[in-house]
């Protein structure tokens, strides 16, 4: 009796870099039934599980991952590309870590090759990573028309390539390796080209040493570059990308890099727009492209792996985060501030807006900003429902929950809204932006959080240090003094702090405290204008607030001026009546619109004198009035000019503290306008100057 045993032996790459770039990857989705493995015999791309336990349910394809591999990956005829609608793919890259030494790339494609799932450049015995999978084949050193070399690619097609690896050789001796399209680059790059078309292509004639040896190459018509250098794509990371088809401008825009790969954070990233002709890419007119990924490599290789994020037409989802402060009623803006114990609604807003199917199973995986403490949390649906979810499952500001209903058509929207409060901070606190992720197996979607500070809720103290009552003589002013006290622990400089005055309740100019001698001395000082204090009781109110906007208490003053002459009141426009010219001098009256009142609570007895001094009145462009200002007691009738006139004089009274001026005035006494026979008609206008003296008794 013989025994035969037949051992199958499988034999498969697998490598550090490669198990590290599966353990990190970032959120994506399941691609069961939107993508196929193409259908050729040599075809090594598959779709494999991800081992991030932070973004279970995860697949990413592996479209190359040895050497001498070619591999691809489309989407089924259900997923198509639609050129007759605005269609966005967003997907993370991953290029192993070999950076100058990687090879040989991948490519995005969209392709109608007859061929359709089994499209692949035509090898010939050996496959060219040269191709990424998707050019033509430039093997033949006699080949010298582009549109003959086209042919050997996928047909109907345009590619973005991500190129981890310079083909550049130009020399007789490497025409025919299929090592040429990058002559004129100098490092890895992004760029984007037809495949299919002879003007990707141009042909370059090289010679040996006899006369009589001539080769061709073939160099690639890069259009649309983002280049860098040899780590822009091979460098252990992820990458995230986002292609936005404009279907009117028939234009199509790619980013790289406008996700942080350790975050989650969207940032700028590069960008470039480049035209698509659908008469190439769709010669048929059907409105629909299959697309994918392809990659090839020769005698080296790197880890190319594609997770998804958004998939065209599949489901179309936004998401949003506002936060907002409940005290205020405001919104923050990135780079604001809100106070500590401020009470805070964070709402994250999901909208499905379209697609083929439902967003179905919905996990949030929330990451919420440092140091707000959540009491409620609550999900309400379009269709009215609500969700509650027990704050308590929130640990290290994370947490994961999945909603109870799928968002559609009939259920489109989902609000999850987060109700609590800012931590009590002692210091300005910088706190980051933060990205959360909505996942399910058709669709992701991320929402990113404001930066802002946390400023602090300081308890300030300022205390009196000066009377809290004093009597000054008018014409004189007094200083008021306080002290201020902040918690222990807590560090203030005078800088920091600003002293609010009120007087008389009229707020005064906000001032900063001066000490040149102590910065962190927290003297208040005050002294009110001589001209701010009025006689009789002036109130005098102080309070400071710090650079966060925490107030003190305030501390009240109270300022008696005694003894004292002024003036109580004086009109600050006064006019005359409106008079039709005559040609003639004539007097113009006063309208109703003159006060000038005088206070004066001196000993009985005090004498004071009034006096006024006029400038010319002119026309707003120069003109001036043929004519002034009389001043008439009734007996005599005086001339005013610039020089000070005595027109009022008074005693003090026992009686009586304020003296109405014009209150005695009549028709034919007071101030006059007098105009002469060739004045001028206009709008005139001049300045009384008012000066109050004190006169010998």
């Amino acid at each position: 009796m013989f025994l035969t045993l037949w051992v199958g032996l499988t034999v498969a790459h697998a490598d550090a870099d490669y198990d590290n770039a599966l353990a990190t990857a970032p959120q994506g989705i399941a691609l069961d039934q939107i993508f196929t493995p193409g259908e050729t015999a040599n075809n090594k791309a598959r779709v494999v599980n991800t081992t991030n336990s932070q973004t279970a349910g995860t697949q990413a394809v592996m479209v190359t991952n040895a050497k001498d591999q070619f591999g691809t990956i489309w989407s089924t005829d259900d997923n198509a590309f639609d050129l007759n609608q605005d269609e966005s793919v967003s997907m993370w890259m991953y290029f192993g870590n070999k950076a100058a030494n990687a090879a040989d790339g991948m490519a995005f494609v969209l392709q109608n090759d007859g061929r359709g799932v089994a499209a692949t450049p035509n090898f010939g015995k050996k496959i060219s990573g040269e191709t990424l999978g998707v050019w033509a084949v430039d093997t033949n050193t006699k080949q010298t028309d582009p549109a003959a070399l086209a042919k050997l690619a996928i047909q109907n097609s345009w590619a973005l390539e991500f190129d981890t690896h310079l083909n550049k050789s130009s020399s007789y001796s490497k025409a025919g390796d299929a090592d040429s399209f990058d002559v004129g680059l100098t490092g890895p790059h992004l760029a984007s080209a037809y495949p299919g078309e002879g003007s990707s292509y141009q042909m370059v004639k090289t010679s040996g040493l006899l006369i009589t040896q001539k080769a061709y190459y073939a160099t690639l018509a890069h259009q649309g570059v983002i280049a860098g250098g040899n780590d822009l794509l091979s460098n252990g990371r992820w990458h995230h990308v986002t292609l936005d088809w404009d279907a009117s401008a028939k234009k199509m825009t790619y980013i790289f890099d406008d996700k942080d790969p350790e975050t989650g954070n969207e940032q700028t990233g590069t960008a470039q727009a480049v035209t698509v002709d659908p008469a190439i890419v769709d010669p048929d007119n059907t409105g629909k492209v299959r697309w994918g990924f392809t990659g090839a490599t020769g005698s080296s290789y790197a880890n190319n792996l594609v997770i998804f994020e958004k998939v065209p037409g599949l489901v179309e989802t936004k998401a949003a985060a506002t936060l907002t402060d409940l005290n205020t009623g405001k919104v923050l803006k990135d780079g604001e501030s809100i106070r500590g114990t401020h009470e805070v609604q964070l709402d994250y807003a999901l909208t499905y807006e379209g697609g083929k199917q439902s967003w179905k199973d919905v996990t949030a995986k929330l990451k919420l900003p440092n140091d707000l403490k959540f009491e409620k949390i609550n999900v309400t649906y379009a269709n009215g429902e609500q969700q509650t979810v027990d704050p308590n499952e929130i640990t290290d500001d994370q947490l994961s929950f999945k909603l109870d209903q799928d968002l559609s058509t009939t259920n489109e929207t989902a609000r999850i809204r987060l109700t609590g409060a800012v931590s009590d901070q002692k210091q300005a606190v910088d706190v980051a932006a933060k990205t959360s992720t909505f996942t399910a197996v058709n669709g992701v979607a991320t929402a990113d959080t404001v930066r802002f500070t946390i400023d602090p809720k300081l308890d300030i103290d300022l205390l009196l240090t000066s009377a809290s009552t004093v009597n000054i003589e008018a014409g004189t002013t007094t200083t008021v003094k306080g002290q201020v006290f902040v918690p222990e622990g807590i560090t203030i400089t005078n800088d920091d702090l600003t002293v609010h005055p009120i007087l008389n309740g009229t707020a005064m100019p906000a001032e900063k405290i001066e000490d040149p001698d102590d910065n962190m001395s927290g003297k208040v000082r005050y002294t009110p204008a001589v001209k701010d204090l009025i006689v009789g009781k002036n109130t005098v109110d102080l309070y400071v607030e710090d650079n966060y906007g925490n107030r003190s208490n305030k501390i009240t003053v109270t300022i008696n001026v005694t003894g004292g002459l002024t003036f109580d009141q004086v009109a600050e426009n006064s006019s005359f009546k409106a008079t039709t010219l005559t040609g003639s001098s004539q007097k113009v009256h006063r309208t109703n619109d003159w006060t000038v009142r005088i206070l004066d609570t001196r000993a009985a007895g005090a004498k004071w004198s009034l006096q006024a001094a006029v400038g010319e009145f002119t026309t707003s462009d120069g003109q001036k009035l043929a004519g002034g200002l009389t001043y008439s007691d009734g007996q005599e009738q005086i001339k005013l000019t610039s020089a000070p006139t005595t027109i009022h004089q008074g005693t003090s009274s026992a009686n009586q503290d304020v003296t109405d001026v014009v209150d005695d005035w009549t028709d034919d006494t007071g101030i006059h306008l007098t105009v002469n026979g060739d004045a001028l008609s206009g709008d005139y206008s001049g300045q009384i100057d008012w000066t109050l003296t004190d006169a010998p008794s």
